[in-house]
């Protein structure tokens, strides 16, 4: 019952920090640019604003499409949940495994790209295709990586794995470097994105959401982000053994990766999206490919 407890405590908090550490990222990314930008409490003020307008959908739309954003949102706490960031023992139903993490983030992306196409817009729809193909590129990154710390230590559990998460073998340590790259790519930043054709693109997904389900998917988007930092702060990062201390640290820690990729972002050079995932996806995948082969030697 504590863990349940613990689990809930977490996403709370989640909820209640993440906008802050988006509203410093958009912040900072404007400082770049030489733009004032948005106060820093600027998130939470848009969410507000969004969840008290109606929903508003297209008339020819699908279930899929009306019932997408409670499912995202539900599918990312779900997903922030599985962390064993505030317990070690398992969660009801063995929730807490690294692969049950891993087809849950597949069924959001499968939802967010099945909810776009349905919306019949045509930036949608290629957006969703642009999502599917970094996709695709980015999991088999993230499989090698899993393999190496899975089998390196024997479990998919991740209140096992977070318990042994100081042992720093050679193999495990150069997964995750691959591992952290790839939860870069997860974040569809530069150059992952066409940041001059945002709204077509990167954003076409959202085409013909607003009000509050437009605030629901962009709060969902926000814990998945999180979501996959912290995946990778339990894999790799040793913890305190303290629930209080270790969600404090988490917040820090994954809003220091948060905040770090604006510093990528901004300085990252522009590709097309074929380009920019032959020239920077095939680093992280030797990487990966590299970590395998030590495991295979028993480094």
């Amino acid at each position: 019952m504590s863990d349940i407890i613990f689990m809930i405590l977490q996403l709370l908090c989640l909820l209640a920090v993440a906008p802050l550490f988006d509203g410093i990222a958009r912040k900072l990314r404007a400082k770049y640019q030489a733009r004032q930008g948005v106060p820093i409490m600027q998130t939470y003020r848009d969410i507000y604003k969004l969840i008290s307008r109606s929903r508003v959908h297209p008339s020819y739309s699908n279930p899929l499409y009306v019932y997408a954003p409670y499912v995202l949102v539900a599918t990312s706490a779900a997903m922030f949940c599985s962390l064993p960031i505030m317990y070690d023992k398992f969660a009801p139903l063995g929730f807490s495994d690294v692969f049950v993490f891993l087809y849950l983030g597949v069924f959001f992306k499968f939802v967010y790209g099945a909810a776009a196409i349905d919306s019949a817009n045509p930036f949608a729809g290629v957006s969703a295709s642009r999502e599917a193909m970094v996709g695709i590129y980015a999991e088999p990154i993230i499989m090698l990586s899993l393999c190496v710390v899975v089998f390196s230590l024997g479990t998919s559990a991740m209140p096992e794995i977070k318990n042994m998460s100081g042992v720093f073998l050679p193999s495990v340590v150069v997964a995750g470097v691959a591992f952290l790259w790839a939860m870069y790519i997860e974040t569809g930043r530069k150059p992952y994105d066409l940041a001059e054709a945002e709204q077509e693109l990167q954003e076409g997904l959202l085409s013909e959401y607003s009000g509050s389900d437009l605030a629901l998917i962009q709060t969902a988007m926000i814990i998945k982000q999180f979501s996959m930092f912290g995946f990778f702060l339990m894999l790799f990062v040793p913890s305190f053994g303290n629930p209080i201390i270790d969600i404090l640290a988490f917040i820090i820690e994954a809003g220091a990766l948060y905040i770090l990729a604006v510093f990528i972002d901004n300085f990252s050079p522009r590709y097309k999206i074929l380009d920019s995932l032959k020239l920077n996806v095939l680093t992280p995948t030797l990487i990966a490919l590299g970590a395998a082969v030590l495991f295979v030697l028993g480094v």
